[in-house]
Formats: C-alpha cells, structure tokens, sequence
C-alpha cells in the first residue's frame, strides 16, 4: 500500500499521471523490456551453443520455449510491478497473487507442452527411421497427440484446484461424462481400439496386396486409419472397411512374409500322348511365356507334373514363383496361348470334355471327340 511506502516514494507516485494505475503500467513497460531483453540474449546465446550439437533436440527445445518464456518475462514483470505499487488490485474478489498465480500455471501448461512437442518432434525424426520396426512411425502420431492432450487436462484441473473448485466432483463428472460419451460412442470406439491394434500386431502394412477370406475383397492396402482401413481394388476402387471388421476376419496377405508367391496353372492334354512329350512342351510353353512377361522368378525351380486323371484327360500342373500377386494374370494369358500353340506344333490333343455310354445289348462304342491340334500351326508374333 502507498502508506507502507518512502515517503519520497509517495511523493513520486503522486505526481505521476494516474496515480499508482499510470506508475503500474510504467514499471510493466520497462520490467518488460528489460527481462524480454535478458530472455532474448539467453536465447541467443543457446542458440550459437546448439550449433555445435549432433543432435537437433536442442534446436526444437529453443524454437519451442521462445514463445512460452517470453510470455512468462512479461507476466514476471507485470506481478512485480503491480505487487510493488498496485498490491490491492481485485478482480473478480481474487487477488492479485492468485490471479498471477492461474495465469503463470497457464503459461507453464503452454511450456510443457511445448517441451514434450520438441522432444517428439526429435523422436519422429531422429530416432524413429532408425528403428526396425515401422511401429513408431505409424503409431506414434497417435501417442503424441495424446500426451499434448493430457498435459492440458492436467493443466486445468490444477487450475480449478487454485481457484478453489472441488476437483474430485470435476473428476467425477468427467468421468460420468466419459462413460456416456463411450456408450453414445460404442461403434466408433470400437473401430479406433481395431486401428490401434491392426497397427500394433501388423497384420496389414500400406502396399500389402491382400483378400478378406470369406468376401470378395481384394486389393491393395491404401492406409490403416483410426476408423477404417482403405482397400484399392485390382479395378481401382476404394473399398473402407470398419478397422473391428477388418480385425476380426482372417486376411490373406499376398506380401507376407515377401511378395515373391507360388502359383500353379492346369492344363490337360489326351491319355493318347505319353506324359513325357507333354511336359517337355509344357516347359517349351512356360520358357516362351517366362522370356515375353519376364514374370517368372528363377525359371529352373519351376515344376512341371503330372497331377490326376480326369474324366477325358490327363491334368498336368505348372508350378512357378511369380514376383507379386497381380502378375498370375498377364502370365496365365501368356502361358495358355503359349500352350496352344506348342501344343499344335507338336500334334498334342487338348480332349473335349466326354462320357461314354453303353447301352444294354449293344455292342456299339462312341467315338472319342478331341480338339486335335493341326501340326505345324502357325505362331502370331
């Protein structure tokens, strides 16, 4: 109070414009000045001290503290000019005391959270690409958003116990609150655990091919998001499908543990031509189509067998290792023209398919039909 203070003091407040108000805001002004100049030529020199470092921690540490600490150097001199000449300041029946008190306890909420920024900042990416496992990278987002958010929450409530508010009724109505929100919410909360989870156990990553057993669902994992994991189709369409869904079915990933898959094609030929003539020109078929597709991988450790009998044929398979899912096609087109004409160059019969009937006092036997392949046919370009 002003009759606490040097007379000379008194006398000096009296005459400035306004009173103890005008000699408040003069004092703030230079106060101000004055540590903002300290803070800055603090910042200055870690910043120079910083360049030496490895590591850019440092550097997001001071980008991220600037703002928080020069807002502090104001709110330091704004207190003690106002505690030195304008100490019965009310507002709202709080004191001056406990108003700068809530308002430093914001200001060092925002620098907290501007501290655990930086230091997620330099973990995403400093530490994270480093790691083996893509985990980080993809769950991590999640997390920091998270910790900013609790680091508020936290915040608050201390701010609600300064200013004399029960904080367990708060905590427990948040609490109530929470529960009706997670009922209301049931579907979505849901769909958001099923995203933590696909992105923990990594079943799916982005660019998997994959299929849905049990669904017509095929295709290219576009992204594993918080609600929904996006499909691209072989046609180019978006398939969403809810993240509980997509956890609870069983996935066939074309890319796990690589992309490199077997795939075996049948082809048939007539019991007349012997399994040895057929399969060299099945390898014949498969070196020609291999060599245009380029979409076989190690040629030499692919099988070429016989498989059954069939009712009018024998079924040979062709075992090969393709690069990716998506490739069986151009090289089963390829193969089966390649086929063709092999088969026709070397008088191998492809059968119809037949059923012979004998009928009751007759010993009469139908012709077999096969589709006979006209020797030396003619092989487009």
């Amino acid at each position: 109070m002003i009759n606490e203070l040097p007379i000379m003091l008194e006398e000096y407040i009296s005459m400035v414009p306004g009173g103890e108000l005008g000699i408040t805001l003069v004092s703030s002004a230079v106060l101000s000045a004055l540590f903002y100049s300290v803070v800055m030529a603090l910042f200055s020199t870690a910043k120079m001290l910083t360049k030496k470092t490895k590591t850019r921690l440092d550097d997001y540490l001071i980008s991220g503290l600037r703002r928080p600490l020069k807002i502090l150097s104001i709110l330091l001199a704004v207190f003690i000019s106002m505690q030195t000449f304008y100490a019965g300041f009310m507002l709202f029946e709080y004191s001056t005391s406990t108003v700068f008190t809530l308002l430093f306890i914001l200001a060092a909420t925002y620098a907290v959270d501007k501290t655990f920024a930086a230091f997620m900042r330099w973990y995403g990416e400093e530490v994270a690409p480093k790691t083996d496992s893509k985990f980080d990278d993809e769950i991590f987002p999640l997390f920091a958003k998270i910790g900013r958010s609790l680091i508020y929450i936290f915040g608050i409530i201390v701010l609600l116990g300064q200013m004399g508010i029960e904080i367990t009724a708060f905590v427990a109505a948040l609490g109530v609150g929470s529960l009706a929100i997670a009922l209301a919410l049931q579907e979505t909360l849901a769909n958001f655990f099923a995203g933590v989870h696909l992105l923990a156990d990594r079943p799916v990553r982005p660019g998997d091919y994959i299929k849905l057993d049990g669904t017509e669902v095929i295709g290219t994992i576009e992204e594993v998001g918080w609600r929904s994991t996006r499909i691209r189709t072989w046609d180019n369409n978006i398939v969403y499908i809810p993240n509980s869904k997509m956890a609870q079915s069983i996935i066939i990933n074309y890319f796990n543990p690589n992309s490199e898959m077997g795939y075996a094609m049948s082809f048939t030929a007539s019991y007349e031509d012997e399994p040895d003539k057929v399969i060299d020109a099945l390898w014949e078929a498969l070196r020609a189509a291999a060599k245009k597709t380029g979409k076989v991988v190690n040629l030499d450790e692919s099988v070429i067998r016989t498989n059954s009998f069939l009712d009018s044929a024998v079924e040979y398979k062709v075992v090969v290792k393709i690069p990716v899912y998506g490739d069986r096609f151009a090289l089963q087109g390829e193969l089966t023209r390649q086929v063709y004409y092999t088969f026709a160059k070397k008088g191998i019969s492809i059968p119809f398919p037949t059923r012979t009937l004998y009928m009751e006092g007759s010993d009469a036997k139908p012709a077999k039909k096969t589709m006979k392949m006209k020797k030396g046919g003619k092989r487009p370009a």
